[in-house]
C-alpha cells in the first residue's frame, strides 16, 4: 500500500523587516482582539482600540484592560529582535500574557489540568521543560516551510497546555515570533472562524488522528495566514 502523500504547505509571504513591522503595527488592534477571544476578552473590537490607545476604554472591566494591554506589550515584543532559545521565548511571553491569571506565570506546568472542549473535558500530558525543549527541537529540525513550523509550534502548545495558563494566546504569539522573524506573514484567527477552530482545536486535542492534525493545519494556513498582498500591474501594448 502506497503511504499517503503528506500535505504541503510552502511559505505564503516574503516580507521585508520593514513590510513585516508595517503589517504588525497596521493590524496591532485586530491581533489582540482576536488573541484574546482565548484568554475570555469581552471587548468590542472599538474598545479594544481605545485601550490599545489610551490604557482605557468605558464601561470595560480592569481585568479586560489588563488582558488588552498585556497581549499587546506580547506582540509588541516580536518587535525586538531576540537572539535566545525558543523555549526561553516563550515563558518570556506567558509571564506576560498570562500574568494576571497563571498560578506561576512564565514557568511549565508541574501540574494535571483539565480543559474544557466542544468534545468534553481533555487532560492534556504533564511535560518536563525537557521534554518540551526537545518537542520544540522536534519541530524546527524538520524538513518542512517555517510556516509549517509555526503552525506545528502553536499547535503543540495548544494541545499539551505546557503553561499553567494562558497557553492558546502564548502559542498564537510564538508562532507569530517565528513568522514575523522570518516574514511569512501574521497568525490570527479571526472572529468569523473562530467557532470553526474551536471544534477542529477539540477533535484535534481528544484524538491521534493524522486527519484532525491535517485539518486543522490546512484550516489555519487557508485561514489564519495573512501579509501584504501587492496589486499586480498589468501592461498592455497596442
Amino acid at each position: 500500500m502506497n503511504e499517503e502523500k503528506r500535505p504541503n504547505f510552502p511559505d505564503k509571504y516574503h516580507l521585508s523587516r520593514k513590510e513585516s513591522v508595517y503589517l504588525l503595527k497596521k493590524n496591532i488592534v485586530e491581533l489582540v482582539y482576536n488573541a484574546g477571544k482565548f484568554e475570555g476578552l469581552n471587548t468590542t473590537l472599538l474598545q479594544t482600540e481605545e485601550i490599545i490607545k489610551y490604557n482605557r476604554a468605558n464601561n470595560v472591566a480592569v481585568d479586560d484592560v489588563l488582558t488588552v494591554v498585556n497581549l499587546k506589550r506580547g506582540f509588541e515584543m516580536l518587535l525586538n529582535d531576540l537572539q535566545e532559545p525558543l523555549i526561553e521565548t516563550s515563558n518570556r511571553i506567558n509571564r506576560i500574557v498570562a500574568a494576571e491569571d497563571a498560578l506561576f506565570p512564565g514557568e511549565i506546568r508541574t501540574g494535571g489540568v483539565e480543559v474544557s472542549t466542544i468534545q468534553g473535558r481533555y487532560v492534556p500530558p504533564m511535560l518536563t521543560e525537557d521534554e518540551v525543549n526537545n518537542q520544540y527541537g522536534e519541530i524546527m529540525n524538520q524538513e518542512i516551510s517555517d510556516t509549517e513550523k509555526a503552525l506545528r509550534l502553536f499547535l503543540f502548545i495548544s494541545k499539551n497546555q505546557i503553561f499553567w495558563n494562558g497557553n492558546v494566546g502564548t502559542a498564537l504569539l510564538i508562532a507569530n515570533k517565528i513568522m514575523f522573524s522570518n516574514g511569512l506573514g501574521l497568525l490570527s484567527i479571526p472572529e468569523n472562524v473562530f467557532m470553526k477552530f474551536n471544534e477542529l482545536l477539540s477533535k484535534y486535542c481528544n484524538s491521534n488522528l493524522l486527519v484532525n492534525e491535517s485539518n486543522i493545519i490546512s484550516f489555519l494556513y487557508e485561514q489564519c495566514i495573512f501579509g501584504i498582498n501587492y496589486l499586480k500591474i498589468i501592461q498592455h501594448t497596442i
